[in-house]
């Protein structure tokens, strides 16, 4: 499992707990903002319709019954009575004018404008007439009271308009209450499931990263064991160098199956470099299937070789890897195998006799980054094993060699037959007192 790449749990914490303010942030904005409009909607109900008809009912009371009307009545019914003189006249013109100036300085409606229109000009006929009052006659006091009712016929019809406009205003009230309402709850339902998204995606990625961690740990675990399997295989092998003259080959073989069977990766080859050939002499695997068409042999100009990881890290000197090689375009080259699914890092590590490279380690994994910095550095680590071994062996083998050559030399100059072989250089079973064979 290749470990999770992003930012850390902690960043991805802060990033949610950031999210969730902010979302919050704005739940308690758009709230606020709603508040404002309901606030403003109730104040222009207030200021634009019910203050209005408080001026038209000053106009229709100033007009009506309570003063103008019941002097004009009174006056034609009662001649002894209180007269309507012409100070009082001027008293009800200054008010009503006041009162009506007052009234179209709020805010109106094309519709409220039209009746206005009508209005204007009645009242303005009902002032000229009252300015005009004179000692009055009854076609006099006839016309200003026909003129009176008109205007409170037009007060009448302004406020049933104010009063249905002010209906109209309070629904709209309702109606930006409840939108502010639902939009409200559903900003504070967003949050609630942006949040749980996050939450999700945080906590998932954190069980990526956990599991991915356990199998990191797992598989740094079983590369120690096949690190310390194959330092006992290399002891053993080096033990039974002059016994057996396969003993490079046996080591290679083990060191292969090991790092299959104990290491986690899929396939292991040891590749041998024959000046400008190079040779798989050892695998362990399912080859066939993972390398189809992959030659045993090749030479240094083969297109295999340019895609080779082997033969890279025998001419580089240097671990040679790719985490992705199905992704990987320098691993793509014409007449070469094509690599195939299943295959998705993969990597080799040079080996060295008396310091020069002699072959490499070649490892395939199953898993896309499986090579992390410290599953190299425990491969180099097992390269480098090897590679000691090899130089030991091949160590052992000259000085036997040499050894033997002078005994050789020894018994001839001399022609004594008694001289025996050390007992570590003695094949097992072969008595102290035997004479080698001329």
């Amino acid at each position: 499992m290749s470990a999770p790449t992003g930012p850390s749990i902690r960043a991805r914490l802060i990033l949610v707990l950031g999210l969730a303010l902010a979302l919050v942030a704005a739940s308690a904005w758009l709230g606020w903002w709603q508040s404002r409009q309901v606030a403003r909607i109730a104040q222009s109900l207030y200021t634009d319709r019910l203050v209005p008809v408080d001026l038209l009912r000053d106009l229709e009371h100033t007009l009506g019954a309570h003063q103008l009307g019941t002097l004009l009545i009174t006056q034609a019914t009662q001649p002894d009575a209180v007269k309507l003189d012409s100070a009082t006249a001027q008293r009800i013109v200054e008010a009503t004018r006041q009162s009506w100036d007052r009234y179209i300085t709020t805010r109106m409606v094309p519709a409220e404008r039209a009746l206005i229109a009508r209005t204007q000009p009645q009242l303005e006929q009902l002032w000229a007439a009252m300015a005009a009052y004179s000692p009055p006659s009854p076609e006099a006091l006839r016309d200003i009271n026909q003129r009176r009712l008109a205007v409170m016929r037009m007060i009448d019809e302004l406020m049933a308009f104010q009063l249905r406009q002010a209906s109209i205003d309070t629904d709209r009230a309702q109606e930006a209450a409840s939108d502010a309402a639902r939009r409200g709850l559903l900003l504070v339902l967003l949050t609630a499931g942006l949040c749980s998204i996050v939450v999700r995606t945080v906590w998932t990625r954190y069980d990526e990263e956990r599991r991915a961690g356990l199998a990191s740990r797992d598989r740094l675990q079983q590369l120690y064991i096949a690190l310390s399997q194959s330092n006992q295989l290399i002891v053993r092998r080096e033990a039974d160098a002059l016994l057996d003259p396969a003993a490079e080959q046996r080591l290679f073989e083990g060191i292969c199956r090991i790092c299959v069977e104990t290491g986690h990766a899929r396939f292991a080859a040891i590749v041998l470099a024959d000046g400008d050939e190079f040779e798989r002499v050892a695998e362990h695997g399912p080859g066939d299937r993972l390398m189809p068409g992959a030659p045993k042999r090749w030479s240094k100009e083969a297109p295999f070789a340019r895609s080779s990881m082997a033969t890279r890290a025998i001419t580089s000197g240097a671990h040679q890897l790719s985490n992705r090689p199905l992704q990987d375009p320098s691993l793509v080259v014409p007449g070469a195998p094509v690599i195939p699914p299943g295959v998705e890092a993969m990597a080799a590590f040079p080996l060295r006799r008396r310091g020069e490279v002699v072959g490499a380690l070649s490892l395939l994994a199953g898993e896309p980054d499986y090579f992390d910095p410290q599953v190299l550095g425990l491969m180099d680590e097992l390269a480098g094993d090897l590679s000691f071994a090899l130089d030991h062996l091949r160590r052992e083998r000259d000085q036997a060699i040499a050894l033997d050559d002078a005994l050789s030399a020894l018994q001839r100059y001399t022609g004594d037959s008694q001289i025996t072989t050390p007992a570590a250089f003695r094949p097992a079973g072969e008595s102290p007192d035997a004479t080698p064979e001329r």
